[in-house]
């Protein structure tokens, strides 16, 4: 810290040019250029002390060292800023509201001559910080871009709607076109929104700025952590050292204010000062606060907010706050992949004799038809804007929002404190293993010659853990031009995936024993069936799963072995679309079923457009109708593509790309090796592993491991082969890291068991004894010499594999419904949802039970 006041010291003198007498800056004070009789030498070079500066020794005095280190590794930054340019007072406790000044000019605002012109009065700014908190409400009236009318840029958002959260250059353009606002310094307001409407929005803004978030937090939301303190025996209590939120309320935009509003970091400590630590043992989604408490915070967040006028008088104004609250609990308690639209939220509101939407001198007549569709226009607006703009981001920085792992569908609140203990627990373990930390000009030094961008990080609760998933489709905005967003890794990376896809094609032996999907097992089985005798031998199960799979792979090793598979110097890649009729949902017929009305089939399914990207070898001259029809297979990769589609019709694009493998090859090397991730404003490196939101690490997962099988399980083709079983042999079945061995051979059995479980150390395999399953007795040593019994089922009872059930004695397979624990959730969730949610979950067991 004497450092940078030194630093700063040097700094102010280095930019004055008043003379010999100095700056006029306190920090200053004291000291100067030349140097006579009375002054002494100081630490700072061509600056002399002539008398003792107290604000100097404040500054380099407890507790500003502490706060220095608190600020992390912008520490040094952040200080020297505030020093500079900001004034710095101390509170005095002597007194009422004393404050003493440590740094800066004595007089902060220089003083100016009066030109004689008028000034805007307060209450003039207040009129044009409320017309623009209009313009976010009710943009469609001031012809601004909207949700109902305007177009959205898929160069600024990958979202279906745009984000209105900050728009101030578009309301500053609106201004300064605007003609009664250059005139007379207010704008213009359409005559809908003058009179009541203006003066409810400014009730508004009053209402927002007076509001205590923090205090309706602690009311409704009470985190579990506090409760945990509460149990916590005397002599062992926690000290609370919060640190209040500042009020971020700007010109009056409620929209942003929500937006960038943080609730209050709490830390919890032990007198010994050690940060306080969660029970390992209690599950990670026990820390959530309850949905119903999330519910109660948001809806007496909003009935703060917005003004009763918004809804009426009397009956009206009970009636439609309570429809609110119903439609906002509604809100919070839809599962993922479950939907409100503004339609469903708009039902049942009772607006015919709002006042604010009434014209002046027309309350008693009855509204036109025009009239009436203006104001649910107009009603419409307020809707959105409450849900989208303070509903939705009050919610998202309030609280953490995430799935689970174990869940399925079902959508957990934990507030942001809580989240921070957890996350930063599970963040410690991954940095000391699989992630280092990178410095600043690292980072900027390498951002020039990268040509992939950042991934994050996200985790997800399962069990007493996190699950870390990178998030490598997000887009971030270009570096010449910040409003367009670039390609994400994914996009980048999908030339290489679709030369992998044609190599699967081209060379399937490399791939192993490799499942692409839970349906392929089917076709597996029925091969491996037929080539036992009948009555079918005694068959040995044997099931293995490596232990963070994604996590453990080394980089060197799976590097060297991607550079042999690509088998062509050159590749080209060619776009065509796919258009097809879109699938009827089958909610109308469940829900007639159940005595309902139809309602899903009234409407005709929308038509299905997809592109899609293939690989060729660069000789590839053929036309796109004879690589799409080539009935002798002469063209591998479209003919396959073609036969395994129905009612479909195919667009050809006369796009097409060329690729060098050794180009394709150097952009996966960048991709394994030099993964940055992004957490916060800190940046680190993938050192161990793949990355696993990749859409190369199934590919990469699938050929490393058979890379291992033909290395370190060659045993099991004696006999027969591993995969097709020929000859009556063992049959190795592999999904990603999912191991499972049937074999006549108990000896087989045996010996691969014991060369999974004792580990592969170049291969990075590490199998958790816990999870591994038999239907014999089995034991095995582990990597750390001890000899372990593993759990069995009955040798004639169904075999558990990936979501299946498998006999042991035909091979017959079913779906595994014990696993689906909350079944009744997924079938109440494609009733409930329509047609969108219904098609996937239908597609889902589509696919499970054409096996049966």
């Amino acid at each position: 810290m004497s450092e940078i006041v030194d630093f700063v010291i040097w700094l102010i003198f280095s930019r004055d040019n008043s003379g010999a007498i100095g700056p006029k800056h306190l920090l200053c004070d004291g000291f100067r250029k030349s140097a006579n009789e009375k002054a002494e030498a100081a630490t700072i070079p061509g600056v002399f002390s002539r008398f003792p500066n107290d604000q100097v020794a404040s500054l380099k005095a407890n507790p500003w060292p502490q706060l220095l280190a608190l600020l992390g590794q912008a520490g040094e930054k952040i200080m020297i800023n505030m020093l500079v340019e900001c004034s710095i007072f101390v509170a005095l406790e002597s007194g009422l509201n004393n404050f003493y000044q440590l740094s800066d000019a004595l007089n902060r605002f220089p003083y100016t001559i009066d030109s004689g012109e008028p000034k805007s009065t307060a209450a003039e700014k207040n009129s044009v910080n409320t017309a623009k908190v209009m313009m976010y409400i009710f943009p469609r009236q001031f012809g601004l871009h909207n949700v109902f009318t305007s177009a959205v840029d898929p160069k600024t958002t990958v979202q279906k709607f745009q984000d209105y959260t900050v728009r101030d250059d578009e309301v500053a353009r609106h201004l300064n076109s605007d003609r009664n606002f250059l005139m007379k310094g207010t704008p213009k307001i359409p005559k809908r929104l003058r009179g009541t409407p203006q003066e409810l929005v400014r009730r508004m803004q009053i209402r927002h700025r007076r509001c205590s978030y923090m205090e309706l937090i602690r009311h409704y939301c009470t985190s579990p952590i506090d409760l945990m303190r509460k149990k916590t025996p005397k002599d062992k209590a926690l000290a609370v050292v919060t640190q209040t939120a500042s009020s971020l309320v700007t010109a009056g935009k409620l929209s942003r204010a929500a937006a960038t509003y943080r609730p209050t970091q709490t830390q919890y400590r032990t007198p010994e000062s050690r940060v306080f630590q969660l029970d390992p043992a209690v599950s990670v989604v026990d820390l959530a606060t309850p949905v119903s408490h999330v519910s109660a915070f948001l809806q007496a967040a909003l009935s703060k907010i917005i003004p009763d006028g918004f809804w009426g008088d009397g009956d009206d104004l009970i009636h439609n706050k309570t429809l609110l609250s119903n439609k906002v609990h509604h809100f919070i308690t839809l599962r993922r992949f479950e939907t409100m639209n503004l339609h469903e939220l708009s039902q049942g509101f009772k607006i015919s004799r709002l006042s604010w939407l009434q014209l002046s001198g027309r309350d008693d007549r009855k509204p036109s038809q025009c009239e009436t569709l203006k104001q649910l226009e107009i009603f419409h607006e307020l809707l959105y804007y409450v849900f989208d703009s303070l509903l939705i981001p009050l919610a998202r920085n309030t609280f953490y929002v995430t799935e689970s792992n174990t869940h399925r569908y079902q959508v957990f609140y934990f507030r942001h404190d809580v989240w921070k203990l957890v996350s930063e627990r599970a963040m410690s373990a991954v940095k000391n293993g699989m992630l280092e930390e990178l410095k600043v000009d690292e980072v900027q030094r390498s951002a020039k010659s990268r040509r992939l961008g950042f991934s994050q990080i996200r985790w997800l609760p399962k069990g007493v853990k996190l699950r870390p998933i990178m998030n490598l489709r997000r887009r971030y905005p270009m570096l010449h031009n910040k409003r367009l967003l670039g390609p994400s890794i994914n996009t980048m990376l999908a030339p290489i995936y679709n030369v992998l896809k044609l190599e699967k094609q081209l060379n399937p032996s490399k791939l192993g024993a490799t499942l692409f999907s839970v349906g392929d097992i089917y076709n597996r089985l029925k091969e491996f069936r037929s080539q036992l005798s009948s009555p079918p031998p005694r068959l040995y199960f044997v099931k293995v799963d490596v232990q963070s799979a994604f996590d453990t792979i080394p980089q060197d090793a799976v590097l060297k072995l991607m550079t042999a598979i690509p088998s062509q110097a050159n590749y080209k890649i060619f776009k065509h679309a796919e258009v097809k009729a879109g699938e009827r949902s089958h909610g109308g017929h469940h829900t007639a079923a159940l005595g309902g009305n139809n309602t899903f089939s009234s409407a005709p399914p929308k038509p299905i457009r997809r592109w899609n990207s293939t690989a060729y070898p660069g000789d590839e001259s053929s036309r796109f109708l004879q690589r799409l029809d080539d009935r002798n297979n002469k063209n591998i990769g479209s003919a396959a593509i073609a036969k395994n589609h129905k009612n479909t019709v195919f667009v050809n694009s006369a796009l097409q790309s060329h690729y060098a493998t050794h180009d394709l090859l150097h952009l996966l090397a960048e991709h394994i090796a030099e993964n940055h991730i992004k957490v916060g404003k800190k940046v680190y490196r993938q050192r161990q592993g793949i990355p696993q939101g990749s859409v190369l690490s199934s590919y990469m997962c699938n050929y490393f491991y058979a890379d291992l099988e033909a290395r370190h399980l060659g045993f099991l083709r004696d006999g027969g082969e591993v995969n097709a079983a020929e000859g009556g042999g063992s049959m190795l079945l592999r999904l990603i890291d999912d191991f499972l061995l049937i074999t006549p051979d108990k000896s087989k059995a045996q010996r691969f068991a014991e060369v999974l479980h004792r580990g592969v150390p170049e291969y990075g395999v590490q199998v958790n004894p816990k999870k591994s399953l038999a239907n014999f007795a089995l034991s095995v040593v582990t990597t750390d010499g001890a000899r372990v019994q593993i759990a069995t089922v009955d040798s004639g009872a169904e075999f558990p594999y990936c979501g299946l059930r498998i006999s042991c004695r035909t091979l017959e397979i079913t779906k595994d419904f014990e696993r689906d624990q909350q079944i009744s959730e997924l079938l109440l969730l494609a009733l409930k949802c329509g047609p969108a949610v219904s098609r996937i979950t239908n597609k889902k067991h589509q696919k499970t039970y054409l096996i049966l």
